[in-house]
């Protein structure tokens, strides 16, 4: 990766070189005595190696050391911006491009009016920026906060603590405002409402986003029209606190496991992962480890997608055990595709559904009270209100309450109950047909049937020659008598006939 000099009418450019991650790094400014940047200033610009050995090229150190800001290859092949944790490689914070770019091909990194990364197009492939911001110096502070700054100003004119990725850390608030967490296979979401958090599904981008865990602070009074919002900060005592905007009253704690442990030194995260779960970590130099401190969810059937699409998750013990929904030969996830469009407008030309009924005993959902539902309907009913409606891809009904629960989602994990009375209603999709019975054109329809009817008079036509040279072979050995079969051996005659009328068919 190589760093290009901003504008040589800034003070405090110096020239300096550093290795890190094996790159070597040409300093703008702000560098530090080991020769780490730790400012860079208006006009600067980096560029993305493709060939870079390491997953992360740093351009910007927090002057603790502890994290670095620069370009991150996710997963396999993807390019990204992130702050890291160094000591533990984990991204703190991910710029999240909506359009992903492509880790073997270049990139530059600008800081002008605001941070902009671009890909190997330019202008025209911007991948990410810092929307509405203009600065004259970025720096990471110590807490990981990548900040855009002002000289006029104290406060920041962007900084990522306000633009969270997946992770929350320590001091970072999170607000009714704030963008919610996203996790990183961008399949669940944490959002924060006036008196509570809560967790979705994200399905179709974003347009359906089932509740499936909510926490509602203690203290807070949602009844109160008056009352401010809420907002929640990770507190390095051990505990995730939901405090009211303006007076920072407390109304409520999430306890973690080290709470009461005046456990000092630790640098704690929450993050949203992939399986949909909330969860807090703390890093210590001792340990040089992660450690678990809180999970929102125990019980991994409680977990939305634990045993995946059309999944059952049998309680018992500390692991989750899965069986399948459908009627298939499967007996464990993946059980079905998962589904990324809905039922609606995905018509069968032919004017049937597209889908299987699935109809099934002992089922439910563990987080049926954040579903849509409809009191004193009977198992029927419940079914008939699901079946009609191409919104609905399941239904579940309990014959104790009489509660039908709807699925306007993709049908994720169900849990198992030993109850008779608990039937569940479960739409499948069916693999779309093959092209040539679905999408031919009556034009292409013409082309076939002719081109079928010439190759089938051309079939007629070789059998028809075939037989007229069998019959001129077999009058030729009648009149050749016995003096041509002594003159001659048998296989050779054989194969110089049957080369000959080999030649004729093919002419």
């Amino acid at each position: 990766m190589r760093l290009d000099k901003g504008d040589p009418a800034i003070a405090g450019v110096v020239a300096a070189l550093c290795v890190a991650s094996a790159v070597m790094v040409a300093v703008v400014d702000g560098a530090k005595g080991d020769g780490r940047v730790t400012q860079l200033s208006n006009g600067f610009t980096a560029r993305h190696s493709p060939d870079a050995p390491a997953p992360f090229e740093p351009v910007l150190y927090a002057a603790n050391g502890a994290f670095a800001f620069g370009f991150l290859r996710v997963g396999a092949a993807s390019l990204d911006l992130a702050v890291v944790h160094l000591a533990s490689s984990f991204p703190v914070w991910r710029a999240t491009p909506a359009r992903v770019g492509d880790w073997s091909r270049p990139a530059t990194l600008t800081f002008d009016t605001g941070l902009v990364l671009a890909g190997a197009d330019g202008a025209a492939g911007v991948l990410w920026q810092t929307l509405n911001a203009i600065g004259d110096t970025v720096v990471l502070l110590n807490s990981s906060n990548l900040v855009v700054r002002r000289f006029a100003e104290t406060r920041p004119a962007w900084q990522s603590f306000d633009n969270p990725s997946d992770t929350l850390v320590l001091d970072q608030n999170l607000t009714v405002s704030s963008p919610p967490l996203i996790s990183g296979n961008r399949r669940f979401a944490l959002r924060l409402a006036k008196t509570y958090m809560s967790l979705h599904m994200e399905f179709y981008g974003g347009r359906a986003t089932p509740m499936y865990w909510q926490h509602t602070a203690l203290e807070a009074q949602p009844e109160n029209a008056t009352q401010p919002p809420v907002y929640g900060c990770l507190d390095g005592r051990g505990f995730f606190g939901l405090y009211l905007q303006g007076s920072g009253e407390k109304v409520d704690v999430l306890s973690f496991d080290t709470f009461v442990q005046n456990l000092t030194g630790a640098f704690r995260r929450m993050t949203l992962e992939d399986d949909g779960n909330l969860r807090a970590y703390y890093w210590t130099d001792d340990a040089k480890a992660w450690t678990a401190d809180y999970k929102a969810i125990t019980a991994p059937c409680e977990l939305p997608t634990s045993c995946g699409a059309y999944g059952l998750c049998v309680p018992g013990g500390g692991e989750a055990k899965c069986q399948c929904l459908t009627n298939s030969t499967a007996t464990s996830p993946p059980c079905s595709a998962e589904e990324t469009t809905d039922l609606c407008g995905d018509g069968d030309s032919d004017g049937g559904q597209v889908f299987d009924e699935v109809r099934l005993k002992r089922v439910s959902v563990a987080y049926k009270e954040r579903l849509p539902f409809e009191a004193n309907a009977t198992a029927e009913q419940c079914e008939q209100a699901c079946a009609g409606n191409c919104s609905c891809w399941g239904a579940v009904h309990s014959g104790a309450s009489g509660y039908c629960y709807l699925l306007d989602f993709p049908v994720e994990t169900m849990v198992y109950e030993a109850d008779d009375r608990k039937v569940g209603y479960f739409k499948v999709r069916r693999p779309p047909r093959s092209s040539t019975r679905r999408g031919m054109s009556p034009g292409a329809k013409a082309v076939t049937a002719a081109l079928s009817l010439i190759l089938a008079s051309l079939a007629v036509a070789g059998a028809y020659v075939g037989h007229r040279l069998w019959q001129r072979r077999q009058r030729r050995r009648r009149a050749g008598g016995m003096e041509q079969e002594l003159t001659s051996s048998g296989p050779y005659k054989d194969l110089k006939s049957m080369g000959s009328s080999n030649s004729s068919f093919k002419s």
